[in-house]
């Protein structure tokens, strides 16, 4: 009787093991050391793999035209996301480690070349909405573009596309400028009679950062009509969340609640208004995250399940707003899906290698926060003298030829 005890006890004892380490959540570094101040912050070492993996990439992308070799072509409108939110990891990488400052400014740099391409901005044109992707409307790619130029300039201190940023900047408020005289809605749109808040949202960080360095005030005057807009027509009256989609043309809000669409509106509005998205993210946190033990994920519905966007947006608004409890949580549940290999790391999603999330999911972690990045001391945070701009056309800065190997081996 004793020795069958002891052998149900030593099989407890080894199903306890083996639930633990398939089920629980081992081996992360504490969720603290994520949020620690800067001077005291150290990047983990999962963080530096998966900096190393995504510098590694850019770096051979960089020398390869337009080619973006293993990337999901199924899903390459996602590339443009990708690409843009895993440049905003690179301000708060410099911050965290001196010591990898100058290769991400360097990866920033290989990211916008990247950005570029014609197969990231191509389908404005293939999907007839236009032949010119960048002079009005498309803010859902040029936004992105926009503020990528502004955080390089920011953090480097060189001009490399300072002439670009301007022009684009300016086309941006042209834009916000002529919508405002017109009257149906303010800000830019992303398709032709389609608007959304998220995507503004990036386009006003990159005009608040262009202020900084120029001296204008579009952050005061354009901005301030695209918020106070978005929060008359695209909020929800009852608790307030951002909408998801405004069609200008029939001047209607489509009345979902979206778990993304807030996660990313509330954190990129934040040095807009901070005390009204500050208020917002717990009654977002209370209708749109689900937690089960040492694991939560965030609903696209309230009424729904897991969405991997929703969870990823998640996790970078609960970095932005400081929450280490949900941060933590959501990094466990991500976390399970990740690949690693020696000291590389990178994401893999339904068995495949995701490029699209894995620059992201760098962001979600090594993020300080805008208005921290912002007021760092940067190198290049100093008063510019605006280039002249006059002669360039959209075609100056987007290239029309895709450089593939293909072609150039015929």
């Amino acid at each position: 009787m004793k020795k069958r005890l002891i052998i149900i006890l030593c099989f407890l004892i080894a199903a306890s093991i083996l639930i633990a380490y398939f089920f629980l959540p081992i081996g992360h570094a504490s969720s603290k050391k994520y949020f620690a101040k800067i001077g005291d912050r150290t990047l983990q070492k999962d963080e530096i793999g998966q900096f190393n993996y995504i510098f590694d990439s850019y770096e051979h992308l960089s020398f390869t035209g337009d080619e973006f070799k293993g990337w999901d072509t199924d899903a390459q409108l996602l590339w443009r996301y990708g690409i843009a939110f895993g440049a905003y990891a690179m301000p708060s990488i410099a911050m965290i480690s001196p010591a990898h400052g100058d290769r991400a400014k360097l990866c920033l740099k290989h990211m916008i070349q990247k950005m570029k391409s014609k197969k990231v901005w191509g389908d404005w044109v293939a999907y007839g909405m236009g032949d010119d992707p960048i002079s009005e409307g498309n803010i859902m790619y040029k936004g992105h573009l926009n503020l990528m130029y502004g955080l390089f300039q920011l953090i480097s201190g060189e001009e490399d596309f300072s002439r670009e940023y301007t022009w684009l900047t300016e086309k941006i408020v042209a834009e916000m400028r002529k919508h405002h005289e017109e009257g149906k809605h303010e800000g830019a749109d992303c398709e032709p009679g389609r608007y959304f808040a998220q995507c503004n949202s990036i386009s006003l960080l990159s005009l608040k950062i262009y202020d900084q360095l120029y001296g204008t005030n579009y952050a005061e005057v354009e901005a301030r009509w695209t918020i106070d807009f978005i929060k008359e027509k695209m909020t929800d009256k009852e608790f307030g969340f951002y909408l998801k989609m405004y069609q200008s043309d029939m001047q209607f809000c489509n009345p979902m609640r979206s778990g993304y669409t807030n996660a990313w509106t509330m954190a990129f509005l934040r040095p807009f208004e901070p005390e009204y998205n500050e208020s917002l993210y717990p009654v977002w946190k209370d209708i749109f995250v689900k937690t089960i033990g040492p694991y939560a994920y965030v609903k696209e519905d309230p009424n729904a399940g897991p969405s991997p966007l929703a969870t990823m947006t998640g996790m970078m608004a609960a970095k932005e707003f400081g929450d280490i409890e949900l941060w933590n949580k959501l990094r466990n549940s991500i976390d399970k899906d990740i690949y690693q290999s020696g000291e590389s790391y990178h994401y893999v999603y339904k068995g495949i290698n995701n490029h699209i999330y894995n620059g992201p999911l760098l962001w979600t972690k090594v993020h300080v926060g805008w208005q921290t990045i912002l007021a760092h001391d940067w190198e290049g945070n100093h008063s510019y003298q605006k280039p002249d701009v006059s002669e360039i056309v959209w075609t100056d800065i987007l290239p029309q030829e895709l450089l593939l190997m293909d072609d150039i081996l015929k």
